[in-house]
């Protein structure tokens, strides 16, 4: 669950983005490019995985299997916010400016991704409470696994010292194979 200091933090930082004109209207596509981007990345993050998985080769570059699977994750955020005509206009800060547009726009404001969820799963749950709790623990598993893909790709980038290891990287490659799911579930149907 969401702490109240994180859900205040999130509507401070969108409420500003708001007045500041910096959330805007996406233009026309923008969903469906960013969805195509989001698959490319996962398929090479996968491919890149093979490769360090493979005794004959010498590439054991499991970081870079992070850094792309987190960036099929963050281009899939990108086109879910452009398919509820949420653009995120600037540069600096993007990736964590994703994630509290996530947050406010998916959980805290319209709970979109909770009545996917309840959709989803609304012929194999007939109470309403467990399908509402459901929903919601799905939907914020995802926001959180954007959180930590973000952060350990920050980590194995920019951090001396620090070595992505197999295990890590598979982990990052399923989150952004469930991300990239729910996200194309919505965005298609």
């Amino acid at each position: 669950m969401l702490d109240e200091k994180q859900k205040q933090l999130t509507r401070k930082v969108i409420s500003g983005l708001i007045a500041q004109r910096k959330i805007v209207k996406p233009e026309r596509g923008r969903s469906y490019f960013f969805l195509e981007k989001s698959k490319d990345s996962f398929l090479l993050a996968k491919r890149i995985l093979e490769i360090a998985d493979d005794p004959t080769e010498q590439l054991k570059s499991y970081a870079w299997v992070v850094c792309i699977a987190y960036y099929s994750m963050f281009f899939a955020a990108t086109a879910l916010l452009a398919h509820f005509m949420h653009k995120i206009d600037g540069e600096q800060g993007i990736h964590k400016l994703t994630s509290h547009a996530l947050l406010y726009y998916f959980i805290l404001d319209d709970n979109k991704l909770q009545k996917h969820f309840i959709e989803e799963y609304q012929d194999t749950y007939k109470e309403a409470e467990q399908l509402l709790q459901l929903s919601e623990q799905k939907a914020l598993e995802m926001v959180q696994d954007f959180d930590f893909e973000q952060q350990k790709r920050k980590i194995f980038t920019y951090e001396m010292g620090k070595i992505a290891e197999q295990q890590k990287a598979r982990t990052s490659l399923q989150r952004a194979e469930n991300f990239l799911m729910e996200v194309r579930k919505i965005i298609e149907a």
